[in-house]
């Protein structure tokens, strides 16, 4: 075979596999599929089995307190009724199990409006999980609020995440912005760049109101919430990344973390992960 047929073989080869590939990629939908899950006083309404791929999670909330999605990744040979008993035996302010893989999900939404997170979920056994714990300091998990979800293989192109304007890394413990958060509809693209799972919640202060008013009321959950939530991602494993689609408004904002920490259960809002800032 002469070296100009070769040349002329491999580039056909070639041209063939990109055509391919730009193929797939046109088969790819335009936005990722929306998964929506309502929360109420407590309980999930959600589907049973979603497909696997870059999905955004819609929450909303009906309930009377706050609610959020946790979505935790079943171990392999863990069923979800030994999920379940392995829950029950988790002693608060400990350091999470090994076992218990949290990968993303949606916070607590604003008043009245759902609150939205894209990511990547990959094909396996999970549980839906609320741990928030207002009013009473016991954890919604405990009251019934899980339910299991079963993520099959892709069948289809997946959407790829979603383009994003502005970037936060989780640290221990600490938040980092790519630039200064301003007013408007934001898509930030959150990496967890720590050694262990974080989340970030997005607050917003009501008119007057300090973070010292927050420490208050989360010591005791009396009264209303001295805040709004602005949704966000409940923990994400190290080396994770999600979209968190945001809207901020003026006024006084925090990102918190109230993920256990690996080494003494405590929140890692206790070890400094707060980040008080103003949107003008």
């Amino acid at each position: 075979m002469s070296a100009n047929r070769l040349v002329g073989l491999l580039f056909l080869g070639l041209a063939a596999c990109g055509g391919q590939a730009d193929d797939a990629q046109s088969n790819a939908p335009a936005a990722p599929v929306e998964v929506r899950f309502v929360a109420s006083d407590f309980a999930f309404d959600g589907p049973a089995t979603i497909e696997a791929g870059v999905v955004t999670f819609v929450l909303e909330n009906t309930g009377q307190t706050l609610h959020h999605l946790q979505l935790v990744r079943l171990p392999d040979g863990m069923d979800f009724a030994a999920f379940q008993e392995a829950l029950g035996q988790m002693q608060p302010g400990t350091p999470p199990p090994a076992w218990f893989v949290d990968v993303g999900g949606v916070n607590p939404p604003p008043p009245g409006q759902p609150a939205r997170t894209t990511l990547m979920v990959e094909a396996g056994e999970y549980a839906v999980v609320c741990i928030v714990d207002t009013p009473d300091h016991v954890p919604h998990v405990f009251k019934g609020m899980i339910q299991p979800l079963t993520v099959t293989p892709a069948t289809t192109p997946s959407a790829p995440l979603p383009p994003s304007d502005m970037m936060l890394t989780l640290v221990d413990y600490g938040f980092s912005f790519s630039a200064p958060p301003t007013a408007g509809s934001h898509v930030i693209h959150v990496m967890n760049g720590a050694a262990q799972s974080h989340e970030v919640v997005f607050i917003k202060l009501h008119a007057g109101r300090t973070m010292d008013d927050v420490g208050a009321w989360g010591a005791t959950y009396e009264g209303e919430p001295p805040f709004d939530t602005y949704g966000g991602v409940p923990g994400i494993r190290p080396g994770q990344m999600v979209n968190v689609h945001v809207d901020f408004t003026p006024g006084e904002w925090a990102a918190l973390c109230f993920v256990p920490d690996a080494t003494d259960g405590a929140p890692h809002l206790m070890h400094g992960m707060v980040l008080p800032f103003t949107i003008s």
